[in-house]
């Protein structure tokens, strides 16, 4: 004899018919989810714990949307997934998203004029670190000097390479992957590298390097900051009262990693996981605690430079903020 737990339910025509009636009857969030996937960056990455830890908020927060996290190549490879439609949104830094969105830098000529700024977190430094015993003490010093701008072919590599264009200083590149640079600078084959990192909290990378050198890092005089901005204007620099590594004041160049996306998602879709991200930063920082405290809102419009999406700039507007004119979306406003 079966039990009822091994029992197996055989649905005759008007048992079917009461359950779909059921289904139709239930709200449409029920029925089925829009799903929706977020472009990342490697597990390895205390990043990619930020970016769980928000799907798993909008998923429990969210009945009608379902978020799937991917692991990418991080920034350019999620401008490139996000412009092919394999993603939703994904995390960028800004002004990199700035330049996708333009068309400008490496991405001369092709623009990406549906993207938008979803949302501005953390800053990240550029790091330029060189040899204490060096006579290296300024960026024109790097001049003929040779040096590592960051990993072969990384964002960072890209951006030391500009800034140094635009100070007209020609270092004597040395292009390798990071790992092999800090090795390279330990063995005294460069003077120094480029490393991106936290302002506020110590690279696992330069604390390697420093193990066999003492350490110096480059500020960047105001003078030097008006000439690279001449050049490139959405260059960011913020200036800090110490670093992790006993500097003291000193201005730093920084991104700040946003999340992008683009006009495609539907405005109501963005606006209710804006609010649900604003207004649960406390518990995304149980699991990623660099965004403790952080006030969403302000830190998107004073750091974004890409137009906000329709349904941010709604929800901020809303909570009787002022949106700068260069954030706010054509959409917006046509609608």
């Amino acid at each position: 004899m079966t039990t009822p737990a091994t029992q197996v339910t055989r649905k005759t025509p008007l048992a079917a018919g009461i359950g779909a009636a059921l289904l139709l009857s239930l709200p449409l969030g029920a029925q089925a989810q829009t799903q929706l996937s977020i472009g990342t960056t490697s597990q390895a990455s205390s990043l990619y714990a930020y970016f769980v830890a928000v799907s798993q908020l909008l998923n429990s927060e969210l009945d009608d949307v379902n978020h799937s996290v991917l692991e990418t190549g991080g920034g350019l490879d999620n401008s490139r997934r996000l412009r092919d439609g394999q993603v939703d949104w994904a995390m960028m830094a800004e002004p990199d998203l700035f330049e996708y969105y333009k068309g400008l830098g490496p991405f001369e000529g092709d623009p990406s004029p549906n993207f938008r700024t979803f949302w501005v977190t953390t800053p990240l430094a550029y790091l330029t670190v060189v040899d204490a015993a060096s006579d290296v003490t300024s960026y024109s010093d790097l001049d003929g000097k040779a040096f590592n701008g960051g990993g072969r072919g990384s964002g960072t590599e890209r951006a030391t390479f500009e800034a140094m264009e635009a100070l007209g200083v020609e270092p004597n590149w040395f292009r390798t992957g990071m790992s092999d640079a800090i090795t390279a600078f330990q063995d005294r084959r460069v003077v120094g590298f480029t490393k991106a990192g936290p302002p506020n909290a110590p690279d696992s990378a330069i604390m390697d390097a420093e193990t066999t050198r003492d350490i110096r890092i480059l500020g960047w005089t105001d003078d030097e900051i008006e000439q690279v901005q001449a050049e490139y204007p959405h260059f960011d620099f913020m200036h800090v009262d110490d670093t992790p590594y006993d500097t003291g004041p000193m201005n730093l160049r920084v991104v700040f990693i946003t999340v992008g996306t683009t006009t495609d998602l539907p405005e109501d879709t963005a606006y209710d996981i804006f609010k649900t991200v604003v207004e649960n930063v406390d518990t995304v920082a149980e699991s990623y605690s660099a965004i403790e405290g952080l006030d969403i809102i302000e830190q998107t419009l004073e750091r974004g430079q890409t137009p906000l999406h329709a349904g941010v700039a709604r929800y901020i507007l809303e909570q009787g903020y002022e949106i700068p004119e260069h954030l706010m979306p054509d959409e917006l406003e046509e609608g």
